[in-house]
């Protein structure tokens, strides 16, 4: 049984969302969409579905949205996502930043610490990924 609190920060956080998309709605620019070629447009859903690929594999999305927060270091991504192997992270995290989400960060101290921080297209992703979650969250 969920307690109030939660029940009113999850109204609270779908307010905010709201509001977001509301003022994002206000402030981005109206303009008519060109026409694409049927190469353009395979083109732009190869893109498409190449994001989508690995946004749907287990556990992107939860590391996307963490580094969207903070960058963390390994051990803090791992003690964030319960459930999660150590070789499942390192994984996982190799293809994110092969797909160009994120960064990884090596800083040469002793002993060496890694970190992880999502890049302009990981942010955006993530941005971009909100209103889906929201959605999805409001039907269970």
């Amino acid at each position: 049984m969920r307690s109030v609190s939660h029940e009113r920060l999850e109204k609270e956080i779908g307010d905010l969302v709201e509001g977001f998309l509301a003022d994002l709605a206000r402030v981005l620019p109206k303009h008519e969409e060109p026409e694409y070629s049927v190469k353009e447009m395979e083109r732009r859903m190869e893109g498409v579905v190449s994001v989508l690929s690995v946004l749907s594999q287990r556990w992107s999305l939860g590391i996307i949205f963490l580094l969207y927060m903070k960058a963390l270091k390994f051990n803090e991504l791992r003690d964030l996502l319960p459930g999660i192997s150590s070789r499942t992270l390192t994984d996982k995290l190799r293809m994110l930043e092969g797909s160009g989400f994120l960064t990884r960060n090596v800083t040469s101290s002793s002993p060496v610490r890694v970190g992880y921080s999502l890049t302009t297209r990981g942010r955006e992703i993530a941005l971009s990924c909100l209103p889906l979650i929201y959605e999805l969250r409001k039907q269970k």
